[in-house]
């Protein structure tokens, strides 16, 4: 049997920087669904690998990049 691991990333708030965060969030090893209510909007990344020290390198990796968006999209 394969190890893996998978930790699961989620953020609310607006539809626009949530389809932004999502488009970014889209990439190998990662699963991200976008779900709106009541005008707000629920993201959710599940990122998984069968290293720890890979799922972690994953997971700062979009960590920075999903920062950098949030920053740039509130100036």
């Amino acid at each position: 049997m394969v190890e893996s691991y998978q930790a699961t990333i989620e953020w609310s708030g607006s539809a626009d920087l949530g389809t932004v965060l999502l488009v970014a969030a889209s990439r190998p090893g990662c699963s991200a669904t976008l779900d709106e209510s009541d005008g707000n909007v629920r993201l959710k990344v599940v990122v998984e690998d069968v290293s720890i020290q890979s799922l972690r390198d994953k997971i700062d990796e979009l960590l920075v990049v999903l920062s950098d968006i949030e920053e740039n999209h509130v100036k």
